[in-house]
């Protein structure tokens, strides 16, 4: 099998079949008869929850931190690595980083969610509502991360740890941690850090004045930035620590210019810390996909594999119809194929569909929701057609 090529497929209808109770084996074993039939040879199996509002975050049975109740009783996450491996295809830890699961949820075997036993982590507006982000400050956050990480290489035979949400929420936090270090290192007070990113009053600047404004909001911007590098850097140490084998891979923003400034998250800098990336290009165009994909493979180290992120989700953008860089409709499978073909010709060493559901279309559940869930409508055999040459992922020994 000379082919290399990485084709991925998020995984999170079985957070949706949990929720509702009865999920078993049955239940899993169609998740990887369905994909072995598309032929995709990665799945990147959630197991830390984005969402705050529908149930504790972890779905394996941890001894570390909050799962459903569910996952002790059975483990679908073991089953699915085994019944992935049994077919060829590599299964991959999917985690929702800085996100947390409900702060409400009921204990369960005597633990608590993450936000309620330490509400210092939480990511604080300027005024002062908590997020149900954790900011990327905090050291003891990140341990707990990588205490996790750990778990499931040392539980799991896993091929991989796949990262997302390794961002702010669109704003800066003002954490008692993050208002003493702007404070200490910048002499910024909060109400003089947000006037400073919104650039307040810079148009009555001359040149030089200006440039020294930048200068600061810059510093500033880094802080954030720097959070977050740390921390995929620790947890790629955590990684390779266990076994240099596993994998560590990232869903992103796919703009690198504004990722920086809007979430404070500088992908480009840390993506030498992954063995493969999938920056999110959503709903773009199929020239604007092309273009985008075009300069991402220039800008990242060349050991880093380029995956990009395709959306099979069968809803509009908001900006469908009016910026020509976006699709002008809801998705469909014509679509996601044109992207496939596009993401070849390019020269990509694969790609990353999101997601399972909205391929084989089961229909949103109180986890995945309308937005994250919708099906995309059309013939499935267009996909099945791209992957009918085996192939072997990309970022492979």
């Amino acid at each position: 099998m000379s082919l290399k090529e990485g084709r991925a497929l998020w995984v999170e209808t079985q957070q949706d079949e949990i929720l509702k109770g009865g999920f078993n084996a049955k239940g899993v074993k169609q998740i990887v008869d369905d994909s072995k039939y598309l032929g995709v040879n990665m799945l990147l199996w959630l197991v830390k929850a984005r969402m705050a509002n529908t149930a504790p975050a972890l779905w394996y049975p941890s001894e570390i931190g909050l799962s459903h109740e569910a996952c002790y009783d059975y483990d679908s996450f073991g089953d699915v690595i085994k019944m992935s491996h049994d077919v060829g295809i590599e299964v991959h830890a999917y985690f929702s980083i800085f996100t947390e699961g409900d702060i409400g949820a009921k204990a369960v075997r005597g633990k608590l969610p993450q936000l309620a036993q330490h509400p210092e982590w939480a990511v604080v507006d300027r005024k002062g509502r908590r997020s149900e982000f954790v900011c990327a400050s905090h050291l003891g956050y990140r341990e707990y991360l990588g205490s996790l990480v750990q778990e499931v290489i040392e539980k799991y035979p896993v091929d991989g740890i796949n990262i997302d949400f390794i961002r702010y929420p669109r704003s800066v936090c003002f954490c008692d941690n993050c208002r003493k270090n702007i404070k200490e290192r910048f002499n910024l007070t909060m109400d003089q850090t947000v006037d400073l990113l919104n650039a307040k009053g810079f148009d009555s600047l001359d040149p030089e004045a200006l440039a020294t404004a930048l200068d600061r909001a810059g510093s500033v911007i880094n802080y954030y930035n720097q959070n977050v590098h740390d921390t995929v850097e620790y947890l790629h140490n955590v990684v390779k620590a266990n076994s240099i084998n596993v994998k560590l891979s990232a869903a992103v923003f796919p703009n690198p210019r504004t990722a920086p400034s809007q979430v404070y998250c500088d992908w480009i800098g840390f993506s030498k810390f992954l063995d493969f990336v999938c920056p999110m290009v959503y709903w773009y165009s199929p020239e604007y996909y092309r273009q985008t994909i075009e300069r991402l493979r220039a800008s990242i180290p060349e050991r880093t594999k380029l995956y990009p992120g395709i959306s099979a989700l069968g809803i509009p953008h908001p900006l469908a119809g009016e910026n020509i860089n976006f699709l002008s409709k809801a998705p469909d499978m014509n679509y996601v194929a044109k992207l496939i073909d596009i993401a070849r010709e390019v020269n990509t060493p694969g790609i990353a569909i999101f997601q399972y559901g909205t391929i084989f279309d089961h229909k949103p559940g109180a986890y995945t929701g309308k937005k994250w869930g919708t099906p995309v409508v059309g013939d499935l055999q267009l996909l099945r057609q791209r992957f009918v040459e085996k192939a072997i992922p990309a970022h492979a020994n």
